[in-house]
């Protein structure tokens, strides 16, 4: 009888033991660290990035600086300017998704809105871009249509 109550209970402890180790995976997992190796933790908005919001939103300034350097130097052709606007569209959606789902720091709230800016900021110098590059063409149209005429 012991020997049988002894089963029972080594069972019954697996079957907790198990259970807790999944509940520990699954916490593990819903808290999943900064693929930069920082030890913060991975919002659950920005999942698909595996960055914490510190290290996210480093890299999209620093890709916005990038991405700005690139239109004032050499300017950019249409495909380029509609990959830079969906890059923008993008990274805006989850930025505000994040600001307004998780309750930040006041150093991480002043990161997002300077990541915000350097997202418009790229943004308007890519409209600038693309309107500058249309103000030639516009005033070549009706001295061309002159000369044909």
């Amino acid at each position: 009888m012991r020997a049988l109550l002894g089963a029972r209970h080594n069972r019954v402890r697996a079957l907790l033991g198990a259970r807790h180790n999944e509940d520990t995976m699954s916490e593990l997992h819903e808290q999943r660290l900064c693929i930069a190796r920082c030890n913060s933790s991975v919002p659950p908005e920005l999942d698909s990035t595996g960055l914490c919001v510190s290290h996210f939103t480093f890299n999209v300034e620093k890709a916005c600086a990038e991405m700005h350097r690139q239109i004032a130097m050499s300017g950019v052709s249409g495909e380029r300017q509609a990959e830079i606007t969906v890059y923008v569209g993008e990274c805006a959606m989850l930025l505000a998704r994040v600001a307004s789902s998780l309750a930040l720091s006041d150093v991480l709230k002043r990161r997002v809105l300077s990541t915000f800016l350097s997202l418009m900021n790229l943004r308007e110098t890519l409209e600038r871009a693309g309107t500058s590059a249309a103000s030639p063409l516009r005033a070549l149209k009706p001295a061309i249509e002159s000369v044909t005429a």
